[in-house]
């Protein structure tokens, strides 16, 4: 196998991995993304006057951000990385809910049963 092959082949191999949903910089979306869900029910129950209702959404989310640091070091990100890419899917789900706690609906509807299935 020439050198052109070889580049192909171990290109072709690599973008393959990652696209799988199990490849660890799609682990490491899935896990942030869930860390900022729970953060925004949080938020709701807090600014609904429930914070007592928070406390299990803040512990899923301290989980989640355990184990989205762990897999962004595995991928070699820095705290800066992680905190830009928190920073970037927070701003997608306040414009999914509208920048409206009142509609945090939006995002249970859309995240709800694929967080809880990470936890189980």
């Amino acid at each position: 196998m020439g050198i052109i092959g070889l580049f192909v082949s171990t290109f072709s191999t690599s973008t393959l991995a990652a696209a799988e949903p199990g490849a660890p910089a799609a682990q490491y979306d899935k896990h942030l993304t869930c860390a900022v869900y729970y953060r925004m029910v949080a938020g709701s129950f807090k600014r609904q006057g429930n914070g007592i209702l928070a406390a299990p959404a803040l512990d899923q989310m301290n989980l989640m951000i355990t184990r989205t640091k762990a897999l962004g070091a595995a991928l070699g990100h820095t705290e800066a990385d992680y905190l830009s890419d928190w920073s970037d899917t927070l701003g997608i789900m306040t414009d999914q809910m509208n920048r409206n706690y009142d509609n945090i609906r939006q995002l249970k509807t859309r995240y709800q049963n694929r967080c809880k299935a990470l936890n189980d």
